[in-house]
């Protein structure tokens, strides 16, 4: 008999990624903002997660209110959606594996590399309510975290440097980055970071109680981005004001020991790619 998974945040992007990686192999379910069908998937109401009768294997948190980019959100929406709904779910199904999908936003902004163990000192209400829903889930003695970087990839959000660089090259063929655009950010392709979650399940009892994290290989610059994004589209690159943000920069050798996967994507192929479909969206 397959396994069942329950993947919350279901029509998000890392959530529909996710049913195409696992629908073969595992019964799927799912929570949204209203009980319905979709594709014969069965999706719960997330007001009433009390009334859901299945017990699943494993359970994906994806569900967040997310505070990046140009959207910012009151305390109250990311306090009930990021860590109330979070703490029904570990109570309701206290049996189940769960697997929590987090951030490496809530990480030391003045560690120079960051592992999966580095500090954490989140700077802002989004991130403060990230790391307190893991402390909600690792109440469980059958917790994974796995620590994102920025996902990319078709039907991405639209509210991250990646999308909005893109929109301008191809709207007004010509890409505004901020300083002299050395700012390095980690971009994890969504596919790789689906096989992230896949490897945990396998390894389920390998991992279990630590903290990952789901990065690239690689780190880019805001300028390498426009320029490899003006290589498709011919926009002119624009400097504008100052960018006093960070670097980041990731280490994540013992992830990539533990679940014996190392990610394998072109960022340049898959940006290409991304690239290719937006035009068509115009």
């Amino acid at each position: 008999m397959k396994k069942t998974i329950l993947i919350t945040g279901i029509k998000g992007f890392l959530a529909s990624n996710l049913i195409t990686l696992l629908a073969k192999d595992y019964m799927l379910y799912g929570i949204g903002k209203k009980q319905e069908f979709q594709s014969n998937l069965q999706i719960f109401s997330s007001e009433e997660i009390e009334k859901i009768e299945i017990v699943p294997d494993f359970i994906i948190v994806c569900h967040a209110a997310i505070s990046s980019g140009q959207t910012v959100l009151d305390n109250e929406t990311l306090f009930e959606v990021n860590v109330r709904i979070t703490e029904q779910l570990v109570t309701k199904f206290s049996n189940s594996k769960i697997i929590y999908i987090s951030t490496v936003s809530i990480y030391d902004v003045t560690s120079n590399l960051i592992y999966e163990n580095s500090n954490c000192n989140p700077q802002s209400e989004y991130a403060i309510s990230k790391l307190w829903a893991e402390k909600v889930i690792f109440k469980s003695s059958n917790a994974v975290c796995l620590r994102l970087s920025s996902l990319f990839g078709i039907r991405m959000k639209e509210n991250t440097i990646l999308p909005i660089y893109v929109n301008q090259a191809i709207v007004n063929g010509k890409i505004e980055v901020w300083g002299d655009g050395k700012r390095k950010q980690n971009y994890i392709y969504v596919l790789d970071a689906c096989e992230y979650i896949r490897r945990i399940i396998d390894k389920f009892d390998i991992v279990k109680g630590k903290v990952l994290l789901g990065v690239n290989k690689k780190e880019f610059s805001n300028l390498a981005l426009a320029e490899i994004i003006t290589e498709f589209t011919k926009a002119e690159i624009l400097f504008k004001k100052d960018d006093k943000a960070i670097s980041f920069q990731y280490n994540n050798d013992l992830t990539c020991q533990l679940l014996d996967f190392i990610p394998s994507s072109e960022f340049k192929v898959e940006l290409q790619n991304y690239i290719i479909w937006k035009q068509k969206q115009y």
